[in-house]
Formats: structure tokens, sequence, C-alpha cells
């Protein structure tokens, strides 16, 4: 095929294509499509040429922006040289990253995959199993997310109706409360409660298993992210890893979301000085190509070839991104960046918290931050309704948002009201700021239309 070929069958569509792919599509598809990212930058492109400031990072993946031309060269040179071995086969770009990975956070042992952070926490629970011989429990919070296969859709928050199928596995997992402060569980203030979620977890441990011995891990997103970005205090942390340690079961950080830079460090872990047993990565880790990792401290005996191979495990082209990637958030100093423009953007979130009742919190860090929506600053009831509106007409304005995942009991659906803010760690200053002017322009015409006390400033 000719150059002309190829860009014309990547780049062009025709509407009866386009209605043929969406009746054919198994799967749900947002109606906006997206063609083109601005290079190394923060804006995307949809079919009709609208340009967009992503607020999401698509699924906070794009920590150094859309197509970086480093990350693409690097993916582009892979492919031209090697594009795919067996899983067992070692590669240039995969030894020098696991060698990367360690170098930055401080793991003794890596496993990588090809397949995301899903894969990674399967990773890690199965490090846990073969490690601890007879346990196959874990323990996994509240409002959590893991991940879709069938075991980790039976780990993650339920969401029935949404999720049509009866989850796989699910005496294997207990599920304790996550310490959510802004809504405490237990109804206290921290730190006045003494951390009670943390010995009620205790008391998780002892009687809401078969035992000690059963449990193999436990699994917890430092900062809940579609839980509603919810950070959890560091001394709660430390607690857990304490708690593991006590009664002899493997502590997981889930750092998905949170880790290559977004929270202002390189981890949440790096940001509270703490060690888990494992942690997992992927989304920023391959600059938006398709990967993920298993971190583990030195002890930890690995998997053998049956339990931990896929036809595509092995491939070298997400390594080489990957490896170029970290080199690129380094070069660019982008973790300091995302603490300085979290600093930012949490100081105007908390301006906008200030004018308007329908803001009820600010949290987070970094470039991971979430604004929640409340009918009522003393109730703290979730304005659902009003934070979809708040995100569409952000979307329109061009800006896009997104929210946290729904609790749905029986007919009634609730939280969903966390308006999510992760743009590329790389976003200029400008585009942040029209960014947030966009939001407030929303907040306030979604505060006129429901009645919201507001002021502008």
């Amino acid at each position: 095929m000719s150059e002309e070929e190829i860009r014309a069958l990547l780049t062009s569509i025709d509407e009866a294509s386009i209605r043929e792919a969406r009746k054919t599509s198994l799967t749900s598809l947002e109606e906006t499509i997206l063609t083109r990212g601005e290079p190394g930058g923060a804006a995307v492109y949809d079919l009709k040429g609208r340009r967009i400031i992503d607020m999401t990072s698509q699924a906070w993946t794009l920590n150094v922006g859309y197509s970086h031309p480093d990350v693409v060269y690097a993916a582009a040179l892979q492919a031209s040289l090697l594009n795919h071995v067996r899983y067992g086969y070692p590669t240039i770009p995969r030894l020098k990253l696991m060698l990367k990975i360690r170098e930055i956070y401080g793991y003794e042992k890596v496993a990588l995959n090809t397949q995301g952070g899903g894969w990674a926490i399967e990773v890690a629970m199965k490090l846990a199993m073969v490690n601890k011989p007879g346990a196959d429990t874990f323990l996994v919070a509240w409002r959590s997310f893991h991940g879709n296969s069938l075991a980790l859709t039976t780990a993650s928050h339920p969401l029935p109706g949404l999720i049509r199928f009866r989850p796989f596995g699910e005496e294997r997992f207990v599920r304790y409360p996550y310490p959510y402060c802004y809504r405490c569980p237990f109804k206290m203030s921290y730190p006045d409660c003494g951390l009670t979620c943390l010995e009620f977890l205790e008391k998780t441990i002892k009687y809401s298993t078969r035992g000690v011995n059963s449990i193999a891990g436990l699994i917890i997103e430092p900062i809940q992210g579609p839980g509603g970005v919810i950070p959890a205090p560091r001394d709660y942390l430390k607690g857990v890893l304490e708690l593991g340690e006590k009664y002899g079961f493997y502590i997981v950080f889930d750092e998905a979301q949170t880790a290559n830079g977004r929270v202002g460090a390189w981890s949440v872990a790096h940001l509270h000085g703490l060690k888990p047993d494992m942690m997992t990565l992927t989304k920023g880790l391959g600059g938006g190509f398709p990967i993920g990792a298993t971190l583990a401290k030195a002890g930890i005996k690995g998997l053998s070839y049956p339990e931990e191979h896929t036809t595509f495990g092995g491939n070298p082209v997400p390594y080489a991104a990957a490896l170029v990637n970290l080199y690129v958030i380094e070069k660019l100093n982008l973790v300091e960046r995302a603490r300085v423009m979290g600093d930012y953007a949490l100081k105007r979130l908390n301006d906008m918290k200030s004018r308007f009742d329908l803001i009820g919190d600010v949290r987070g860090c970094g470039l991971y931050l979430g604004l929640d929506l409340v009918k009522n600053k003393e109730t703290k009831e979730p304005a659902t309704d009003e934070a979809e509106e708040v995100v569409k007409l952000a979307f329109e304005k061009g800006a896009l948002y997104a929210l946290d995942m729904p609790d749905i009991i029986g007919d009634e659906v609730s939280m969903r009201n966390v308006i999510k803010i992760r743009p590329p760690l790389v976003i200029k200053k400008e585009e942040l700021d029209e960014a947030l002017n966009i939001l407030e322009e929303a907040l306030i015409e979604v505060s006129e239309e429901y009645g919201y006390k507001y002021s502008k400033t």
C-alpha cells in the first residue's frame, strides 16, 4: 500500500461507515469520534475539527500528552526492528524498562505485561497465593476498582444492572470500608476519629474471614480513583502495612491511576514514604501504549511460565514506548510540574468552593483532583444530576471532564457526583485556566438552573 492509501484509511470515514460500525459494535461507544491530538499536548480534535481541552488524559493515561513525538518515535523504531516475540524471550526494551522501573520505584522485582492494570493486579494476586500457599482470600475496599476481568469485576465495586452477569469467585473477596473522610462511614471526623476505620479493618480480618491463614493479601488504591478521588490518610495506609505484617499477608498498592508523576510524586507511596509489599502500575506508564507492571519486594518468589504468560505479553513495542516515556517524564520534570500545576488548580477550585453552594468538597493532590458536588453542604447529599449536567455543558464549551462511578441499590442510583480533574501533566497554564473557566461557567449555569446560590467573585 502507498502512504497516501494508508493515511486515507486511517484518517477519513464516511457517515454510512460510522453508522454500520456502530451497529456492528458489541460494546457501547461514545458519540464523539476523536481523530488527532496535539503532539505532546493536552488538546484533542474530533471528526468535525473541534478542539477540546482534555481534563481526563483519556482515562488518566496521557501524562506526557497526546502522541508525544519521542514516545511515538520509540514505538515506530522498535516496530521497524522487531514487532513481536513470544512471552519468554527478553528484548532490549523489556530488559531496560524493568531496570528503569526498579531505579525509579525502588522495588527489587518487576513483571511486565501488555494488557494493563487489571492484569498487573492479577499477577500480584498470583504472587500472594504462591508465596503464601493455601491462602486464597483477598481484602478489598468499598467502592474500589481494580479491573474488568471476571475476577476483578468481583473484587471491584458492585454495579448491578450495569454489570448483568453474576461475578465469579465472590467467596474469595472480603470487603472493608475505605477511609472516606468527607463522608465517614462511622460519622466521625479525621483526625479526631482515632482511625476507627482501621480498627474496623482489623476486626474484619479477625471476624469476617476464614481466619488469618486464609488471607493472601489486601488490595488498596491509596487514593481511590473511580470511587471519587478519595485520599487515604498517611497514618491509615501505614496502619494497613502494619496489619499486613502483623497477620502475615501481602499488601498491594494499586497505583494504576496515581503513579508516574500524576500526584506530584512518582507514586502515592513515594509521597508518603511508604513501601507496600507490592505495587501495580499502568496507564501513565506507557505514554498511551498498553502496558502494566507488577512490582514486588525482594524475597517474593516469582511465577513460573505457565503461571504468567500471554501471547502478546512480551511485545517489545509498548515496552519501548514506556521506556522512553519515563525518560520524557524525567527530562521535562513533569513530577514537579504536576505538583506546581496541581497546587494552582487546587487553589482555584477551593476558591470556587467558597463561592458555590453546589461544591461540597475539593480534594486530591498534584493533577489528580476531584470536585464533590452536593445538594446541601450540611447533609452532603450527592448532586448526581447536577454533576452530569456540569460535565455535559463543559464538554459543549470545549473541555472534557469525567465523573466517578455510581452506587446502585435497587432502583436508586446515587454518588457519581465527583468531577474528576486529571489533565496531561504537560498542560499549559493558559489551557488549565481556560478549562477551569469553562468548568466555572458550567457551574454557574447549573446553579441557576437548579436554584443553588453562588457568587462570581
